[in-house]
């Protein structure tokens, strides 16, 4: 059961800073409060990683959203007369700025795809600066979902990021906590690449289909991994509450590569049982959680894989060094003895050195 134990460490690892989560909703609430102002608001709402408490660190943004009055803007959207959404846009960004430049001195308003993009230029001790998010919507008329600005092609699009919060914390204490856990050691699988493969919000939909029960979290890691990379070799993740298009990738036979290649790794690393070398070797050699993996102790013998020694080939393997196997069957790093066989290190899926 080691793999558990090492999965367990990296959750602690990547777990976002209380301090940082408070101040973010503290930032995400006054943003709202702000915004409930502007003439026209109905309601806020609270969405995103924050929301459903799939945030790592660094804590970088947080999302919510303003949905507008009907009866005081009756021509705006789909179902009014068609009025599009930029120049709302822009007046509510005018209502908020002052406002927030009240307390933030160096806050920026800047408008984004689905609305405004608030960041305040004022650094935690950690050194983050978590930006908001704010989407202006309105209620559609014929279900409970939400109209969304898309301003960069000037439209209206369905969504529903109040049904997605609910969906994903949905069920038992337990349950979710196993979802959870999921959902933010994917997320750190995922994020190690240059180019990540499945954004958050797709991770989050394939947890919210495949954990249906709480489990121990490298079993629940591993079940995430298959699924994932089965269902999405045969389509698009659907959208949980049902409203928008499927959540597209940019490369899906890449992502299903590296999602098939990280639930081997994982699978290797539980059958490994207790042996942590044996454990932290698959992890790393296989692409999981390579730069997360805590070094161990450095008790070196000509660099051959002894005890703890993991860590110098995940060093090897990250870097792109050199790694043989010695006659003896044991991996060493550094320049090859006598009778030791090289192991070709080929690059691949995007930025990680594994074996070929």
């Amino acid at each position: 059961m080691y793999a558990y134990t090492i999965l367990d460490q990296i959750r602690k690892q990547v777990a976002a800073r209380p301090e940082s989560l408070r101040e973010a909703r503290e930032r995400r609430d006054r943003v709202l409060r702000t915004a409930s102002s502007f003439n026209g608001v109905l309601r806020t709402y609270k969405a995103g990683s924050l929301a459903t408490r799939f945030t790592n660190r660094p804590v970088s943004d947080a999302d919510a959203g303003v949905v507008m009055d009907r009866r005081t803007l009756p021509d705006l959207g789909p179902d009014g007369e068609g009025e599009l959404p930029a120049e709302l846009v822009n007046k509510i960004r005018l209502h908020i700025r002052p406002q927030l430049a009240a307390q933030y001195s160096n806050v920026r308003v800047e408008r984004m795809k689905r609305g405004l993009l608030i960041r305040f230029g004022q650094l935690l001790t950690s050194g983050e600066d978590p930006s908001v998010d704010l989407v202006v919507a309105l209620n559609r008329a014929v279900d409970d979902a939400l109209w969304i600005p898309n301003l960069d092609k000037n439209r209206w699009d369905p969504s529903h990021p109040e049904k997605h919060v609910q969906l994903f914390t949905s069920s038992t204490e337990k349950h979710r906590r196993t979802r959870r856990h999921v959902v933010r050691l994917a997320k750190a699988q995922v994020q190690q690449f240059d180019k990540p493969h499945l954004c958050s919000f797709n991770i989050a939909a394939l947890a919210w289909e495949c954990i249906q029960s709480a489990e121990r979290i490298d079993l629940a890691l591993l079940r995430f991994f298959e699924y994932s990379a089965t269902e999405l070799a045969k389509h698009f993740t659907k959208d949980p509450a049902g409203v928008s298009d499927s959540i597209r990738v940019d490369d899906r036979e890449l992502a299903v590569k590296r999602l098939r290649r990280t639930a081997d790794g994982l699978r290797l690393a539980i059958d490994a049982g207790n042996n942590e070398d044996k454990v932290r070797e698959v992890l790393a050699t296989q692409g999981v959680f390579w730069k997360l993996l805590q070094p161990q102790n450095d008790n070196r013998n000509n660099g051959v894989l002894h005890g703890s020694h993991t860590n110098n080939v995940v060093e090897a393997v990250r870097t792109g060094g050199i790694v043989s196997v010695a006659a003896s069957g044991t991996l060493a790093t550094g320049k090859s003895s006598r009778g030791a066989t090289p192991l070709k290190l080929t690059r691949a899926y995007g930025g990680f050195r594994a074996y070929g």
